[in-house]
Formats: C-alpha cells, structure tokens, sequence
C-alpha cells in the first residue's frame, strides 16, 4: 500500500531469524526478516532500493534496515530489534522513513527526466540500460557509442533542471501493457511486465509530455519537489554502454555548497576573486613555464669556467677558449665568463657565445697583456660577423648579437685565424 500512504497496520504473519529459518519470535538486538499482511514498504527492484523505517508492536519496536522483493507478490523487510521483542502473528505498525523516500522519490522521477533529456540531446537510438536509486544519488545506464562531450553534458544537465523549475506533474496509471506500449510508453529492454502494468507520465495534461515509462517505483508528484540536479559523473561500463550519476535536492545542495567552499578557499590561496581563478591559474602557469624554461637554461651552463677551459687550446702562444652555451641567457653567460677571466689572466683570450630563440650573443675577452696585439672591440667585429652581427666593448671584454646561429663556427675559425696571424 506503499503508493498510498507511507504508514500501515498490519499482523505480522512470518518471522524468520538471519539465516533465515521461520521462528516464533525476535529479541532485542536480534536481526532477522518480517513478512507483513500488507505494507507500506517498497521492495527493492527495477533499481530502487529498498525502503527504511520502523515496525513497532505492543511489546517490541524494530528498525527497518529495508525491505526486499524476492518474488512479485512478496515484499521481505530485513529488520532489527530494538527493544522488547516482535512475535509471529501479532499486529504491527509499519512506518516509512518520510525523508528517505523522498530523496530516493527525487532520484528516481529525475532519472526519467535524464533518459528523456538524453534521448533529445544524443538522439533518439538512446535507451535505459540499467538504473540505481537510492536516498544518495542516481545512476543510470544508457546505450551511447562515445563518450559525452562537456556540452553536451551541461546541455543534459541543463534539460533536466529546465523539467525541475517547470514544476511538471509527475502522475501514475495503471492500464493493460499493450495499451500502454501503443500510446507510446517506454518499457526498459529485457525487463518482465505483467498484463497490467503502472505507466508514469510527467506533463501537463493537454501538452506534450516530458516522459512516459513504465515504471514500479515510488515518485514525486510534481518535478519541482526535486529541488535541483547536477550531473558528478560520465563514464563507459560496457562496449556501447555509457554511465551518468547524478545528485538531487540536499544532496545536489550540499555537493554545490562544498564546491563553492572550496573555490572560495582556492581564491584566498591565489589572492584572487572566484570568478577570476581560471584567468589567475593560467597567469601562474605561463610564470611556471617561463621559471622552468629559465630553470633549465640555467642548469645548461657549465658549474665553473673550470670546466670550459679544459677545452682550451694554445694558439701562436695564446691560450684560446672558443665554446658554445646553447639556451643559456646572457646574463648567465656573463657569470660563466667572469669565472673565466678569473681563471685567464694572462695570454688569453676566450669566446663564449649562447643561442637563445634563435638569437645569438657573444662575448669575447681579451687579457690585459695581449692588448698591445688585439682588443676585444677588434676581434668581435670580425668573430660576429659570420653570425650577421657587429658590437663593441672595452678592450678587455666586449659583447655582440647575430641572427645566423648556423654561422658561429665559421665564427670561432675566423677567430682562430685572427690569433693565429
């Protein structure tokens, strides 16, 4: 009598204990199964689970842990004793947890809403594969070859909660199955239906109707008691299967609530507004790109001028470096080449030159007592020009820029030859 009234006076007319052997009696603290004359619990199937609440009796009260279908015209409550105890024929009052039924009631009129939207949105090859409800959440199951796209998800999302605010009327009817199939109800494939079944509609009379299904379950009477939906998963199950689990009313509440928290507190963290956190991640990951880039330039220059002068060859009596730094910025460059000249204080000279996007630097020293032969400023004119550049400096050090990274080794052979002469 569950589609009537969520309360029923009844004889309990079986109880079995947990393995399920008739017994004559259940105490305090027992678990065990009831059977009742007639009961406003509805038992899990067409999945929708099963219904909580309570069973009380004159000497004894019990929770409803659920209640299940194990045939047609057998509904099974699985209980547990609270106190006193429950006694095989004895008359009984049976309760419906109100607000348990309610949210599954919001689940399920919603996944009818879902099927419908999704058949408008993807087409009309869309059809039921499977359903969970509970008090929690919907899952629903549905034949589509590809995964959803963002948009089409949020215009889904957005078809469901247009049916919520429209506040539609949700109505149940039974009439015969073939009747119904004719007038255009949707049966869910595979599923065994009587020669009388209970078709659901959501619509205004006189109007095109939203949804039309066969369906057993408990509903809303009107898609505006669902409060909202939100949509908190999309994933495949099966080869041409995909799967959608969803949230309704103070479920869908709280989840949007949490959500909201948190995007306040990434907004304290980045100093920033929430309506502004997409602009302000993308700011920190440009400058977390340009950091690493810079990161790794860096550590592409040599530890010491220690390590470049190895390299080192003599020439006419003049200890000549000439090495090449790719992606090392200039200003590191300068660093590396100070170590050198610390390291070449006398019959040297050395040629440091970096590529960066495709732009070449030099730098160019010259020891002190080599400048009665050649300077910095006189040797770089003709190093860079290979490169397609020119520059300047004192006599000791002096820097040039080129665009042609393809002709630094034609530049330190003109440089070698310079020496050489």
């Amino acid at each position: 009598v569950g589609y009537e009234s969520l309360t029923a006076a009844s004889p309990i007319t079986a109880l079995l204990n947990a393995g399920g052997a008739p017994v004559d009696h259940l105490g305090e603290g027992e678990t065990g199964f009831a059977v009742a004359e007639k009961t406003p619990f509805y038992g899990e199937s067409g999945g929708q689970a099963g219904d909580a609440g309570l069973l009380s009796a004159a000497s004894g009260q019990a929770r409803v842990l659920t209640a299940r279908k194990p045939a047609p015209d057998l509904i099974v409550h699985e209980i547990e004793v609270l106190r006193g105890e429950l006694h095989a024929g004895q008359e009984a009052a049976l309760s419906v947890d109100a607000d348990s039924r309610q949210a599954t009631a919001r689940n399920h009129t919603c996944t009818h809403l879902l099927h419908a939207a999704l058949r408008r949105t993807l087409g009309g090859h869309v059809k039921q594969a499977g359903s969970l409800v509970d008090g929690q959440r919907l899952r629903f199951d549905f034949s589509h070859i590809a995964a959803l796209t963002p948009e089409e998800l949020a215009a889904v999302e957005r078809d469901v909660n247009r049916a919520i605010l429209a506040d539609l009327p949700v109505t149940a009817r039974e009439m015969p199955r073939e009747q119904a199939l004719a007038d255009g109800a949707m049966a869910l494939f595979g599923e065994k239906y009587g020669e009388t079944v209970r078709v659901l509609s959501v619509g205004r009379e006189g109007e095109s109707p939203e949804s039309v299904e066969l369906c057993g379950g408990t509903h809303l009477c009107r898609t505006g008691q669902a409060g909202s939906f939100l949509i908190v998963a999309e994933t495949g199950v099966a080869a041409g299967v995909r799967r959608i689990e969803a949230v309704t009313g103070w479920n869908a509440y709280s989840l949007a609530a949490e959500q909201r928290a948190e995007v306040a507190a990434l907004a304290g963290m980045l100093k920033s507004k929430p309506g502004q956190l997409a602009e302000r991640v993308q700011a920190l990951q440009t400058e977390v790109k340009k950091m690493r880039k810079a990161s790794e330039k860096a550590s592409a220059a040599p530890a010491t001028g220690a390590d470049l002068l190895r390299r080192a060859e003599d020439v006419n009596g003049v200890r000549l470096l000439a090495a090449r730094l790719d992606n090392v910025p200039v200003k590191a460059l300068r660093e590396v080449m100070d170590d050198v000249r610390s390291r070449l204080s006398s019959a040297g000279v050395a040629c440091l030159a970096t590529v960066e996007e495709g732009k070449v630097g030099l730098l160019l020293y010259v020891s002190k007592d080599l400048h009665g032969r050649f300077t910095a400023p006189a040797l770089i004119k003709q190093v860079a020009a290979p490169c397609g550049g020119a520059g300047g400096g004192r006599p000791d050090l002096a820097q040039a820029g080129g665009a042609r990274p393809e002709g630094l080794d034609e530049a330190f052979a003109v440089l070698k030859t310079l020496i050489e002469k």
